[in-house]
């Protein structure tokens, strides 16, 4: 969820420029019923009883491997969108990349969770009674460098540890966020015509 912060700012950031929440509303976005199955999916993997359950334990990389699926499907959809777009689209294609290629789960860097949220949440990762898209990276992690390795203090305990593609992906949700409230694609026609037989979100 620290992911939608740069979201917010930049939302408030475009606000208090002149924007409009007017058209944020009205962005055309093509596959939103796969961008919100693969969110649904997500959500549904961590509830119990699934989260513990035979399923999860033996599918869930699995599962979570075709809700990205999804949401790259959804989101190069709308690369007609401009360069945000495809910004946040080589973020997500690149974690998904590194998920396949370790068994459908991103490896996270011990050292760095231990240095953000403290000695439990490496052994909450390493207990794999429960699902989690996330495991501990080792010798055989492949593609280590794009996998969970940056770590994102926040005050009051909270942070996490990113990945390159979550900084990408975060970057560029932002990035279109604030160009859409500050009016970019409905003050141009060249926008309106990149825009043309979308369905708008709020549909």
């Amino acid at each position: 969820m620290l992911l939608l912060i740069p979201a917010v700012l930049a939302l408030l950031a475009a606000l208090a420029r002149g924007g409009s929440l007017r058209y944020l509303a009205e962005l055309p976005v093509r596959g939103s019923a796969l961008i919100a199955a693969s969110f649904a999916i997500q959500v549904l993997l961590y509830l119990p009883p699934l989260r513990d359950s035979a399923l999860a334990g033996r599918w869930g990389g699995a599962i979570y491997l075709a809700a990205l699926a999804l949401a790259l499907v959804g989101a190069l959809r709308n690369r007609r969108l401009g360069g945000a777009v495809r910004l946040a689209t080589l973020g997500l294609a690149l974690n998904a990349t590194v998920i396949a290629c370790n068994g459908g789960y991103m490896p996270v860097n011990a050292a760095a969770m231990r240095a953000v949220r403290g000695d439990g949440a490496v052994r909450v990762i390493a207990d794999t009674r429960l699902y989690g898209n996330t495991r501990l990276a080792g010798a055989s992690t492949r593609l280590a460098a794009l996998s969970d390795v940056i770590p994102v203090r926040l005050p009051g305990g909270a942070g996490n540890v990113y990945s390159v593609g979550d900084v990408l992906l975060a970057a560029g949700v932002a990035l279109l966020v604030y160009r859409t409230t500050r009016g970019a694609f409905a003050d141009t026609d060249s926008g309106q015509a990149a825009l043309a037989d979308t369905t708008p979100l709020r549909a």
